[in-house]
């Protein structure tokens, strides 16, 4: 019998194929209010995109299904994943929360048969009875996870060493019996589980707005990214914790809403923020990036871009929020420039590019430009802080490190400095993407069939490294990102990850994907292990000359 965890990790694909989350927020109800992480998905429009007689038809499960130490219980699951006992047309979360100090994974959702939940779970470990705390039945599972649930509704309560660092482990017995199996924290995750069933609304996301919103948002996936919590359970807060970085950390939160579309995945971002940062954000974040230092670009062979207009009076106010312009603004001054000449020097502009890539047929270093480039405010201020740079890398031996020219509105810092003067010197390239970010405070574009396009021209050592390139190929297209507007308390951006074949749902194309990779795995194990026998056939004994 194979881990527990796998049959975790195979219940939590089930969940994000084909749950369905709640667009009350009722659906918050048992996930605490400080979660660092949770995720929701749509089951009604998933099906439509990927069914589960179209994931039958996969390798993977195919091979799953066939293999002859699958118990009969589980063909049964793999038939129809209701036969758990898990109600798949109401709402299923993960999250990751910490409690106490103990940061956990779980998994709930509701029930439609309890008897065949609880069968379910005993199929793990038979020796394993569920104990009763209250109206909650706890059951102890295999690595000491927990498992909790009523008439209704159902918890997995996870350690993430356990959940996550043993996912791999081939067998059960090296999961039990390894001498270095993490401790026992059975007891505290049941404590956990139970409480979970119990959270009072003011404990958990139930009153909480942002989630609300986020769940009425109209979406296959819904993830919920709590950066104040995930900051301030960080073990690196302790060496930052001489700046004043509450500004940056309180409230924020981001939310983002993925949709699996013919040919693309969308994702809707919003980052709230606190009073403070927001406002400094807005007003110094310009309403459009400037299309025309893209267009200067001297290459159609542009890998990637970003661009944004945020004016440098704002970093200033950004530095100030944090307590350490006093001791930044005396660093400057012996360098030979200002605070304030950092603020005058550019107008907002900005645009980083990178084109031209070109690998080497024998992996040595590649071959790629880039330009740098900001729009000039005071060209005085902007000669200042270049001089200090240039004397700076020039004491360090690095004079050639800064090839950069200017002109009346541009400086552009490139690859090489006739690169550079390329860029200046103006252009009208179009792009395919420039529709896309144009209008928007920022814009980001990448081109990922360009660059492993670029890696297929590599020679491979392996016959299965090629197949992989090829089906990647075939496979992805590019990003392009755009957004910063600010709507709605919240600072917004939509991505796009577009897919070479447009006349598909992009779901369906991924899990054709990820099934190619998987068949062109499991020939390279029947590779080695055919190769591997032959080795360890014994040669022939010559029989005619034995005495």
């Amino acid at each position: 019998m194979k881990s527990l965890i796998k049959l975790s990790v195979l219940l939590s694909v089930f969940i994000l194929l084909f749950s369905s989350c709640g667009k009350n927020n009722e659906a918050g109800k048992m996930i605490p209010s400080d979660a660092l992480f949770v995720a929701q998905v749509n089951m009604k429009s998933l099906g439509n995109k990927l069914s589960w007689e179209d994931i039958k038809k996969t390798s993977w499960y195919q091979k799953a299904y066939s293999d002859s130490t699958t118990p009969d219980w589980r063909r049964k699951i793999f038939d129809n994943p209701s036969a758990s006992g898990i109600d798949f047309e109401e709402g299923i979360t993960f999250f990751i929360a910490k409690n106490l100090g103990t940061e956990y994974f779980a998994v709930e959702g509701d029930l439609k048969s309890v008897k065949d939940f609880e069968q379910f779970n005993k199929n793990f470990n038979p020796s394993r009875t569920p104990s009763k705390q209250g109206k909650i039945n706890v059951m102890v599972l295999k690595d000491n996870n927990v498992v909790g649930w009523n008439d209704d509704h159902f918890v997995y309560v996870m350690s993430p060493q356990t959940t996550f660092t043993r996912l791999y482990k081939d067998n059960d017995s090296s999961n039990i019996q390894n001498n270095n199996s993490p401790a026992d924290k059975s007891t505290e995750l049941s404590s956990i589980c139970a409480n979970l069933f119990s959270l009072k609304s003011d404990s958990s996301l139930t009153r909480n707005d942002r989630f609300a919103t986020l769940l009425k948002e109209t979406g296959d996936v819904h993830l919920w990214q709590n950066t104040e919590a995930i900051i301030k359970s960080s073990s690196a807060m302790g060496m930052l914790g001489m700046m004043k970085l509450d500004a940056f950390t309180k409230n924020n939160v981001s939310t983002y809403t993925i949709n699996f579309d013919k040919g693309r995945i969308d994702v809707d971002q919003k980052t709230y923020a606190s009073k403070d940062l927001t406002d400094i954000v807005k007003k110094y974040m310009s309403n459009s990036i400037n299309m025309d230092m893209i267009k200067n670009i001297p290459s159609q062979n542009v890998l990637g871009v970003l661009a944004f207009n945020f004016k440098p009076e704002g970093i200033i106010e950004l530095i100030k929020l944090t307590g350490a312009d006093g001791i930044l603004n005396s660093y400057a001054q012996q360098m030979g420039f200002t605070l304030d000449d950092f603020s005058k020097a550019t107008n907002g502009d900005w645009v980083l590019a990178f084109s031209d890539l070109k690998m080497n047929p024998d992996m040595s270093k590649p071959e790629i430009n880039y330009i740098f480039s900001a729009g000039i405010g005071n060209k005085a201020n902007l000669q200042k802080i270049m001089e200090v740079i240039k004397k700076t890398t020039s004491e360090m031996g690095k004079d050639s490190a800064i090839n950069y020219v200017m002109n009346d509105k541009l400086i552009a810092l490139g690859s090489s400095n006739s690169f550079a003067k390329q860029y200046l010197s103006g252009g009208n390239y179009k792009y395919d993407f420039s529709d896309k970010i144009s209008g928007h405070p920022v814009g980001f574009f990448f081109d990922i069939h360009r660059l492993l396009t670029e890696f297929s021209t590599i020679k491979m050592d392996r016959p299965d490294k090629k197949e992989i390139l090829d089906k990647s190929l075939n496979t992805w297209n590019n990003i392009i990102a755009s957004g910063g507007e600010f709507k709605k308390d919240a600072f917004t951006f939509h991505a796009e990850i577009n897919l070479i074949n447009k006349d598909s749902n992009s779901l369906k194309l991924l899990s054709n994907y990820m099934d190619d990779i998987y068949r062109i795995n499991e020939a390279k194990k029947e590779r080695s292990t055919a190769k591997l026998d032959s080795l360890l056939v014994p040669p022939p004994i010559d029989t005619v000359n034995v005495k």
